[in-house]
This record gives C-alpha cells, structure tokens and sequence, in this order.
C-alpha cells in the first residue's frame, strides 16, 4: 500500500492565471508550497510552453525558485527531450524522473489538457478552480487551502483498510469498524451513519476516505467498472455517493454504471423487521434486486448489450455491511455473467461475522428472480480479517481532525 509522495503541479490558473495575480490568492497558493516543505511531500511543477511575468518579462521558473528555493521545474518548450502533455509519457517520465510510482502521486491541474494528462498518467485529478473553472473532470477544489485538508487528512494515512477478506473471488474490504455503542468507534460511526441513511453530517468525509484508500492500495487498477449497491427502496444508485465514484471512474477510464443493479422490488428493512417480530434472511436481498441487461453508459447513453461478461470486473460499494446479505445477492448477480466482483463498504459492524450464499439454482440475472431456503456458505470471522488494528484509531483522529482543519502553524 502506498501514500503520498509527490504532487505535480500545472502552471496556468494553478500557480498563476492567464491574467493578472490576485496576491491574497497567491499568498494561499504560497501556503501549499509550504505545507508540502513541511509534510516533506515532493513537488515538480510541469508545463508545456514557456512563462514570464512581469513587466521585465522574468521567467516564471526564476521567480518561483528565488520564492520557494529549489524545486523541479519542467518546461518542454525549454528542454524538447521532456514528453509533451496530455500523453502518457509525460506523466512516466516525471515519475521516473522523481522516482515514484503512480499511485504515490497526485496531479493539481485547472484544464482540460491538465484532465488528460492526469487521465493519461492514471493519476488522481484534483481539478483547482481558485482563478477558473473550465472543466467538470476531477475533484472539484476551490481553494488551495482545500487541497492542503484533502492531503493532510486522507493522502498521508499509514492505515488504508481495517478488513479485508481474500478467499478464491470473494474479496472485501473495510475502512474500519461500525459501531455507535462502543466508544472508540461512536464518533465517526454516528456520522457515517447519518451520511449513509440521510446525507447529513460529511457525506464528503466517506466518500474521500474511501476514493483515497482505493486510489493508494491500487483496487482502481484491478477493475473495469464501478457501481454501487442500491437501498432498500426501489430504484438504483446511492444519491450520497454516485458524483463522488463517477468522478472517480472517470479519473481512471473506468465506467461508473449507476443502475448496473436494480432494486426492482423495495426491500424490508433489517431493524423494521426486528421491530415487528419478522424474520427476514438472506432471500430479502436476492429475491429484490437483479442486474440491469442495458445500463447506461453515461448520462445520455447506454449499453446495447449487457457490459458484464469473463474478463470483467465490477468495484461494488456500499456504505455500511453487516453480514454481507446485500453484497453476496449482488456478487450472486455478478458471478451469473462470467464477471469477477470487489467489495468495498465504508464501514464493518462490530463483532458480526460475514457469510457467503451456498449454491444457487440457474437463474437469470436479468430479471427477477424467487430464492426459498438458499443455504448459507461460508462465514468469514469479524476478528479473523481485521488486518490493521490502528485504522479505526487513526480514523477517529482524522475525523475530529478534518472539521476544524486549519494551515499548520
């Protein structure tokens, strides 16, 4: 697993605008300077043509090196040997160069051909609008200051994953524990939870902790296409988390599918249940979702064919898992289409092991189907696949961290 190491930055409208410097604006881009120098994370700032400032027409690399010292300043229209951008080889040779490897790193740029590059490279793009907005790619920051949080909180994490199951295909990970009884956890549980069922408290808290766990284990890399797990009521996608992971998708060429499952049936509610003496099991997922066969490929198009099939694989995500009945139903769906599935949910619950589904009957995946008495699999141990103690410590610190974050002193 990695962290970050390295940040390259782009020139116009990132360092400078086209036009005339706001110096306030500047003073904070001058802070993300020095808060890199402080972190100790690396930075090379990378530009195509050439740029001077001034009335003297000083080039700009003079400016910034008398400013911030030395730094890495790469300009192709000064040293043609550098790979042009948007191209891949652009990005691979400033990572040569450096020494880091792509999911090590970080590309702040404003642009288009900034998108691309990023893109290019496989790098995560955070899209800077401080002095312009003239694309809807990446994640969107306004402030420089912005940036600094982002990296500070989610970027320099030594603990990625609290769980994570590995048994032939099934795979899962966790971000940390889920509880809201047991102290340790309440803080940053309550708040997911709120996020989750009615988008309050930082939904943008969740969904950056999970981007950057996926973004720096390298689970972007392993997978085709990217989807969520439904609620309960019909219907599909998740309003909380389907901007943050088609931006995501994007980021890495990867096709975010919103209504890859569909919940065709609303299902009941595990606590409702409870509260009404019902015995619901694992049956309430699989008998009210199903796979859609003409997805949409982006907002204004879709599939002719289904997209699953052998090759594939789908980045399945949710926010809360217990006993895993909602991912095994969609992982069931999945399987059916010859197509390979990961299992990324914000939060574990405490102390409740995970079970997979026995064999099913042939089924169609593309439509509805009716499961009686599915016998459960295997049980995966809640404590069994805690694989960093520290996640939910260092979690919970961030957490309280991230909602009054301010420069370092």
């Amino acid at each position: 697993m990695s962290k970050i190491k390295g940040v390259i930055l782009s020139v116009e409208d990132i360092l400078v605008p086209k036009g005339k410097i706001d110096s306030e604006i500047f003073a904070e881009v001058d802070k993300l300077i020095r808060y890199f120098r402080t972190k100790k994370i690396e930075f090379v700032v990378f530009t195509n043509r050439g740029w001077v400032v001034g009335d003297e027409r000083t080039p700009l690399e003079d400016v910034l090196q008398k400013h911030w010292g030395e730094f890495k300043y790469l300009c192709r229209a000064k040293d043609k040997s550098i790979p042009g951008k948007p191209t891949a080889d652009a990005t691979k040779y400033v990572l040569d160069l450096m020494g880091w490897e792509s999911t090590e790193t970080l590309y702040i740029g404003a642009s288009i051909n900034d998108m691309q590059t990023a893109v290019n490279g496989e790098l995560l793009f955070l899209r800077a609008t401080w002095w312009a907005d003239k694309t809807d790619y990446g994640f969107e920051f306004s402030t420089p200051k912005d940036i600094a949080r982002f990296i500070d909180t989610f970027c320099l994490r030594e603990h990625l994953w609290c769980h994570e199951i590995h048994d032939g295909d099934f795979n899962f990970y966790a971000l940390a524990p889920f509880s809201t009884m047991k102290e340790e956890y309440t803080l940053y549980s309550e708040d997911a939870r709120a996020a989750a069922k009615h988008g309050l408290g930082h939904p943008e808290f969740w969904t950056s902790a999970l981007i950057s766990s996926l973004y720096f284990s390298g689970i972007h890399k392993m997978i085709n296409y990217v989807s969520v797990y439904p609620g309960h009521k019909q219907g599909y996608g998740n309003n909380i988390m389907d901007e943050a992971i088609s931006i995501f998708g994007k980021c890495f060429r990867k096709t975010y599918i919103p209504d890859l499952i569909l919940r065709h049936t609303t299902s009941k509610k595990s606590q409702k249940a409870r509260n009404e003496g019902v015995a619901i099991d694992h049956c309430n997922q699989l008998n009210t979702i199903c796979l859609n066969s003409k997805p949409h490929r982006n907002p204004r198009t879709t599939y002719k064919k289904p997209p699953l099939g052998p090759g594939k694989t789908v980045l399945l995500i949710d926010d809360i898992t217990t006993r895993g009945y909602s991912f095994e139903s969609a992982r069931a769906y999945i399987q059916r289409t010859g197509a390979k599935v990961i299992l990324v949910s914000w939060l574990k619950t405490i102390n409740t092991d995970i079970s997979t589904l026995g064999e099913l009957h042939d089924f169609n995946p593309y439509q509805a189907n009716h499961f009686e008495n599915v016998p459960l699999g295997k049980s995966h141990s809640y404590r069994a696949n805690i694989v960093d103690i520290l996640a939910p410590a260092e979690l919970t610190r961030l957490f309280s961290a991230y909602q009054q974050w301010d420069w370092p002193a």
